[in-house]
C-alpha cells in the first residue's frame, strides 16, 4: 500500500455536494463512488447528520460535524484506509467547517472541508463564515502543507486584481459573486495563509470548470 502524498505516486483528493446523506443508501453510494474513481480523500458537503463523529464504514474512515439539533448543512472528510492510517487528529469546528490533519513522510497535511453561506445569506452570516475560516487558518501550524476544499458557492472571473500568484486568470464565472469577494478579501488580508486558487490556474473548457448550475442558472 503507497502512502498518501508521495512525490512517485498520486494521492486523488476530490470534494462533493452530496445534499444529504440522512436517508438510507446515500452513505453507500458515496462510498461506492469513492472507490470506482480510487480516491484518498473525498470532502463531503450539505451532509445534514448531526452532531459530529468519527466513524469506520466499510473500511473507510469519516470524521463529520454537523448541527447538534438540525438535519441541516453538515460537513465531512472520509478518508481511504491508506489515508486514514496518516491520520493524527481532526476538528470539528461547526456544521459548515471540519479538519483533518495528516502527517506523511514529506510533511503534514491538514485539509480543511467546508460548506460555505450561499449567496442569498446575510451578509452578517458571510462574515461570520470567514471570520471562523480565519481563525482556524491562525491555528494550522505554519509548516504543514494546507488544503482548503469544499463547497464554497464562490465564482470567479477572470480578474486578478493584482493578485498573482494566488489568482491566476482562469476564472470559469462571467463576473465575480459576492462570496467571491470575500475569499479574495481573505487572501488579501493573509497571505501567510499560503493559499492558491486552484481552478483559476488551467485553462480549460467551460463544461470540465463547472460542477453545479443552481435551479435559477
Amino acid at each position: 500500500m503507497t502512502p498518501i502524498f508521495e512525490t512517485k505516486a498520486n494521492t486523488r483528493v476530490s470534494i462533493w455536494n452530496v445534499r444529504t446523506l440522512f436517508q438510507c443508501g446515500r452513505m453507500d453510494q458515496v462510498l461506492k463512488t469513492m472507490r470506482d474513481y480510487r480516491l484518498d480523500i473525498l470532502g463531503i458537503s450539505e451532509i445534514r447528520w448531526t452532531g459530529q463523529g468519527r466513524l469506520v464504514i466499510d473500511g473507510a474512515t469519516v470524521v463529520f460535524s454537523g448541527k447538534q439539533d438540525h438535519h441541516t448543512n453538515g460537513v465531512g472528510i472520509i478518508l481511504s484506509n491508506c489515508a486514514a492510517q496518516a491520520l493524527v487528529g481532526w476538528k470539528p469546528v461547526n456544521e459548515r467547517i471540519v479538519t483533518a490533519r495528516l502527517y506523511t513522510r514529506r510533511a503534514g497535511v491538514t485539509i480543511v472541508q467546508v460548506y460555505a453561506p450561499t449567496e442569498v445569506a446575510s451578509e452578517e452570516h458571510k462574515g461570520s463564515f470567514y471570520i471562523q475560516l480565519q481563525a482556524v487558518f491562525d491555528e494550522i501550524p505554519s509548516y504543514d502543507i494546507k488544503m482548503l476544499i469544499g463547497a464554497l458557492n464562490a465564482e470567479l472571473d477572470g480578474d486578478r486584481r493584482g493578485l498573482n500568484p494566488p489568482v491566476e486568470p482562469y476564472g470559469s464565472a462571467s463576473s465575480t459573486n459576492d462570496n467571491g469577494e470575500m475569499l479574495m478579501m481573505m487572501l488579501m488580508l493573509a497571505s501567510t495563509n499560503g493559499l492558491s486558487i486552484g481552478n483559476t490556474f488551467f485553462k480549460h473548457k467551460q463544461i470540465h470548470k463547472i460542477t453545479w448550475v443552481s435551479p435559477g442558472g
